[in-house]
């Protein structure tokens, strides 16, 4: 892989930890932190990495104390899962691999085996910083890291992989000083290299696409036993004096970064986005981009940031993510619609005990319409004029049915569908492509629906039937359904749909979610705090079954992770143990691992997400 691109990779992979599910994220730091075991104790330095980063940054985050972390993780039922003779005897053959190759890479390098070492805490930073030439801000990236008793052979490792890149390329490194300091020119772009394709995967990180393109030097500087490498000169010089003691403007002075990061802690694990700055780095992106920004106040109201931590010392859980909106003023727009916040209560009694997942909200369906009005408005006439026919056609039906919907709507999560009134022909054509989601949501007025969906869905395609005395809208596939009955609205697959239909029937009764072990655990932990919405889902069958369906699968995902920065230098984790393990049933893992619980609560100015995976059920 070419070295500008290898260098953009690794910045927007380091910013992916939280957009994969709670429990991988988790085990995959634990795993790294766990197999080396000369990880050093946790630095105390008095100078946050906030302090380190420049005023316009609209992306933060990082862990602050590795060892701690590793500590706590070990000593949770997933950690000491991780840890067994069973886990371990299935994961020899990829750790001894990955140790072969680790010590091959090592000797090729010139250095010992054991120069590699995690560092005591890091950070990352993407901020905006101006270019006087251009005259415009641009995006660029701070990274530290902090290490103990393995700083000087961790800086031999770096600086043979920084030989080896001379060797190669001579004139991609020169040395330079920082802050009196001596330190190195990385060189990542050529001016006169053709362009590189946009990676596909890009736009699944929180740097926007081809922002960082502009960057053709990097700069490394080693103070003791600090490593600092970013894309300004000037900033590692300035971000070297905080530590000296010398005063400077920086994001950790921003009111929006205090308060959300206070809103959810720092954990194990944190990062903060600003929206001040994101939204001139995604400006940047064109005038589509551009076109779209007036609208996302009306939508969303005035969000200044967003924060996330993981934490595995939350009381009564394993891990735990916060995730928080931090909202100037009232809640707005698409945000304002969950409301009222009740305590949870026992899902419906159609909701299936085999269900694997189920979530309830509370939305406020009458306000829809006018949130869609608000929007057609603040639009410019050339575009709102085509809306405006519509709403003046439609919206009179549409604001009737919506005001008779809700408030709570319902999501349940089905591997089967399991009813009593099914015969053993209708079971038997259950059993196969069952897995989906319904959706149920209270309907006061089945009537204006039932006007409404007459009017829409016959043009798409859909037709109505009769269904035990109540109606059912079909497309030709029955992948999407709509059935009445009983004061409920259902939508889904045609299968779950009468199978909700037939559950609101006294006659079909049975076991219900509310009656299962893993129901009342979440409940429990849950408490009786007025939330806007709550739920869970079985983390094992989906982690198991749905993101690993098949071998191919496993092998796309573990080379998506191949060429990160740790790979360059001959250290990295097998990301295709996780899959491994999760695939073998003799490690045990259900006994390690409960149900992943959210909920949504409004704290001060803040809407505050948290997903907490539980400890395993009891019997």
């Amino acid at each position: 892989m070419p070295l500008a691109h290898a260098a953009r990779k690794n910045f927007q992979g380091l910013t992916m930890t939280y957009l994969y599910k709670t429990i991988f994220a988790a085990v995959a730091m634990l795993f790294c932190v766990t197999v080396h075991a000369q990880a050093p104790d946790a630095a105390k330095d008095a100078v946050k990495f906030e302090q380190l980063v420049p005023p316009d940054a609209w992306l933060v985050m990082g862990i602050d104390n590795v060892s701690a972390s590793r500590e706590r993780w070990s000593a949770t039922p997933v950690g000491k899962w991780f840890q067994s003779d069973a886990v371990q005897a299935l994961l020899k053959e990829q750790l001894e691999a990955q140790a072969k190759k680790t010590k091959a890479r090592m000797q090729e390098l010139g250095v010992e085996d054991d120069s590699w070492s995690w560092p005591e805490s890091f950070g990352v930073g993407m901020y905006l910083a101006h270019d006087d030439t251009l005259d415009a801000d641009l995006p660029h990236v701070l990274v530290s890291a902090v290490w103990g008793a393995g700083a000087d052979k961790v800086n031999t490792l770096f600086e043979a992989v920084l030989t080896e890149m001379q060797k190669k390329d001579p004139g991609a490194v020169s040395t330079i000083e920082i802050h009196g300091k001596p330190a190195k020119a990385i060189r990542v772009l050529d001016k006169d290299a053709q362009p590189k394709k946009k990676n596909r995967r890009s736009s699944n990180s929180f740097v926007p696409d081809g922002s960082l393109d502009h960057i053709e030097t990097l700069y490394f500087v080693r103070d003791g036993n600090r490593f600092l490498i970013g894309s300004v000169k000037q900033d590692l010089d300035e971000a070297l004096g905080v530590y000296e003691g010398v005063a400077r403007k920086s994001v950790a002075d921003s009111v929006d970064f205090k308060k959300t990061l206070d809103s959810v802690g720092r954990g194990d694990g944190w990062m903060v986005m600003l929206t001040s700055a994101l939204h001139k780095v995604a400006g940047a992106g064109g005038a589509q981009v551009e076109l779209v920004q007036p609208y996302l106040q009306t939508l969303f109201g005035d969000v200044h940031g967003y924060g996330f931590s993981l934490a595995s010392d939350a009381p009564g859980a394993q891990f735990q993510v916060l995730s928080s909106i931090m909202i100037d003023g009232d809640r707005k727009g698409l945000l304002a619609l969950p409301n009222p916040a009740k305590s949870p209560s026992p899902p419906p009694k159609f909701v299936s005990g085999d269900a694997t997942g189920y979530g309830t909200i509370n939305v406020q369906f009458g306000e829809i319409m006018k949130l869609v009005e608000t929007v057609v408005a603040s639009m410019p006439e050339e575009l709102s004029e085509p809306f405006d026919a519509t709403l003046q056609q439609y919206g009179p039906d549409l604001s009737r049915a919506f005001s008779k919907l809700g408030p709570d709507m319902h999501v349940v999560r089905c591997k089967t569908v399991s009813d009593l009134s099914l015969n053993s022909e209708q079971k038997a054509l259950n059993t196969k492509d069952s897995e989906g989601t319904f959706y149920a949501i209270r309907c006061a007025e089945e009537q204006s629906m039932m006007t409404l969906l007459n009017l829409f869905l016959p043009q798409a395609g859909f037709e109505p039937r009769d269904f035990n005395g109540n109606t059912i809208f079909d497309d030709k596939s029955r992948e999407t359904s709509f059935g009445f009955g009983a004061g409920w609205f259902f939508t889904g697959k045609s299968k779950f749909v009468e199978a909700g239909l037939r559950a609101i029937t006294p006659s079909n009764a049975q076991g219900t979610l509310a009656d299962t072990a893993v129901c009342k655990q979440v409940l429990a932990d849950l408490g009786p705090t007025a939330v806007l919405c709550w739920g869970y889902q079985d983390i094992l069958v989906d982690f198991s079954e749905n993101d690993i369906p098949n071998e191919r699968r496993r092998g796309e995902i573990s080379a998506s992770y191949d060429s990160n920065s740790l790979d360059k230098i001959g250290v990295g984790a097998p990301i295709e143990t996780f899959y491994i393990l999760f695939k073998d049933e003799k490690t045990l893992w259900k006994n390690a691992m409960g149900p992943n619980v959210f909920s949504m609560t409004q704290e001060s100015s803040a809407l505050i997400t948290k997903i907490r995976v539980l400890p395993p059920t009891a019997p």
